[in-house]
């Protein structure tokens, strides 16, 4: 992080306002801390080494702890409040949560986020630590963090350049989730009518990107947060991902469903938080556009769930969709009911909403499946809003569908798969249905709210095939939401 020109890092800066904002009027304190020490107003310098020694004297953890060496892992903490919060962050290891954490008013609950780097073998001691601090709301480490893709979405391996011609063909024929109901969204539905993304912007938060592949838009693709990770597998995995939903028409590869969107934003979980890169990538977007999360966590049952289960998260989620802006969320890929009791109604949107339209994989029209019936990896509940093809999608990498050799940079530009797989590639297509509607809802003067059109999608959509206790939900079809919209029922 770059400091100022006195050596102290930006959020320090911006915390000062905050401190300044809540000290005050913060009823909640600590039995550690004297009142004295709390009403004492910020200094000129509220980082020098006089301040807060209440704070140095009863840290929240031990240097021994949040100093020592060895393999290391985040602990996410949630402080009873913001002041409390501000005073670990700015006197202590704890770093803030969110790194917008200065532009938040004092009563936003994401100031009350932090974390702090511990060495694995004391985690359950810093755990122990927290659970009974009264500063402490709570306390957890940090979740492991994947791509919902399925093991179907592998590479091709390169022998030589066979597979790659002077000039790529059209895969578009591939692309039968573009198609009309109820096999496909019915893309066509609003292209016909001159809706193609336009006037909308499209972020996706994940972990790489090829921004130079032959089929994407790299001039309108900018990258605002996160170190993107420099792996193979998550930069096809995001190439893929842009290629469903922005892939340009251009008469070669694929298209995407909304090729026209104006600006694309890319946050990589690379270095930061997830519910900072969600966070920071939502606050350049408007209400009406649509920010895409293509992550799933590994949950408390040993089974990768949601992002949004981790409150931290949830909340950068919660605040996004307040604004107006779209979140589309992969809802996983680890077999499990989302209603199981293990969630203690993380999943009940009548207890916990945070507003975003959740996707299941459903199965694709071809051989060996049954089209629209929940696949067996995908998680499922009532929670779960709509589908996409969950298997068989054609995108962009990967390269089983064609192949270039690029092995002096270990990627190419110009590869190609029909074996995008996962509630990784069903999401995409759910988004870029989203993307289209609120083009269509902007052309015609207003905004669609969130939850307004995750129930447009819901109302119109194909239903759910096979067994529906197993919850899905229903498949886009673009051609009956358009309609509900133009008749004004929607």
């Amino acid at each position: 992080m770059v400091a100022d020109k006195v050596g102290t890092p930006p959020w320090k800066l911006a915390l000062a306002g905050v401190i300044a904002m809540t000290v005050a009027t913060v009823q909640q304190w600590s039995p550690c801390m004297s009142r004295v020490a709390i009403d004492q107003a910020p200094s000129a310098d509220p980082y020098a080494d006089h301040m807060w020694p209440w704070l140095r004297t009863n840290p929240v953890l031990p240097a021994s702890i949040t100093s020592a060496s060895g393999p290391l892992r985040y602990l996410h903490v949630e402080f009873a409040n913001a002041v409390e919060a501000t005073r670990a962050c700015t006197a202590t290891a704890f770093e803030p949560m969110f790194s917008r954490v200065g532009t938040f008013a004092a009563s936003d609950p994401r100031a009350r986020w932090a974390r702090v780097e511990v060495a694995e073998a004391d985690v359950a001691a810093a755990l122990r630590l927290l659970a009974n601090d009264p500063r402490i709301a709570q306390a957890f480490v940090a979740p492991d963090i994947t791509l919902p893709r399925s093991p179907h979405s592998s590479f091709r391996a390169v022998e030589d350049d066979a597979s790659c011609p002077i000039t790529t063909p059209s895969f578009e024929s591939y692309q039968g989730y573009l198609g009309p109901a109820p096999h496909g969204i019915d893309a066509p539905a609003a292209w016909r009518r001159g809706h193609r993304g336009a006037g909308v912007w499209f972020a996706d938060v994940e972990g790489g990107w090829n921004a130079a592949h032959e089929d994407l838009p790299g001039d309108r693709i900018t990258h605002v947060v996160g170190e993107p990770i420099p792996d193979r597998t998550w930069r096809a995995h995001g190439t893929a991902v842009l290629g469903e939903v922005v892939g340009r028409d251009n008469g070669k590869g694929v298209v995407g469903i909304a090729p026209d969107v104006e600006r694309i934003f890319t946050a990589s979980i690379g270095g930061i938080a997830v519910a900072d890169a969600i966070d920071v990538v939502a606050s350049r977007l408007r209400p009406g556009d649509v920010l895409l999360i293509e992550l799933q966590g590994g949950g408390p049952r040993g089974r990768y769930i949601p992002v949004e289960y981790w409150d931290d998260i949830y909340l950068a989620i919660e605040a996004a969709t307040n604004r107006g802006v779209v979140v589309i969320e992969a809802a996983g890929n680890g077999d499990e009911n989302l209603d199981h009791p293990g969630y203690q109604r993380a999943f009940d949107r009548s207890y916990r909403d945070s507003g975003a339209i959740m996707v299941g994989a459903g199965a694709p029209p071809r051989e060996g499946f049954s089209d629209r019936e929940r696949l067996d990896f995908s998680n499922h509940g009532t929670r779960v809003d709509v589908q996409g093809w969950g298997r068989k999608v054609a995108t962009l990498d990967y390269g089983d569908l064609q192949a270039c050799d690029g092995s002096e940079r270990h990627y190419t530009d110009r590869h190609y798969t029909g074996e995008f797989s996962g509630t990784s590639s069903a999401s995409p297509i759910v988004a870029g249905a989203a993307v289209l509607l609120e083009g269509i809802a902007r052309q015609r003067g207003r905004v669609l709210p969130p939850a307004e059109l995750r129930e447009l999608l819901r109302a119109t959509g194909t239903p759910q095939a096979g067994d529906i206790r197993e919850q899905i939900g229903p498949r886009p079809d673009l051609e009956r939401a358009i309609a509900a919209l133009r008749s004004g029922s929607r």
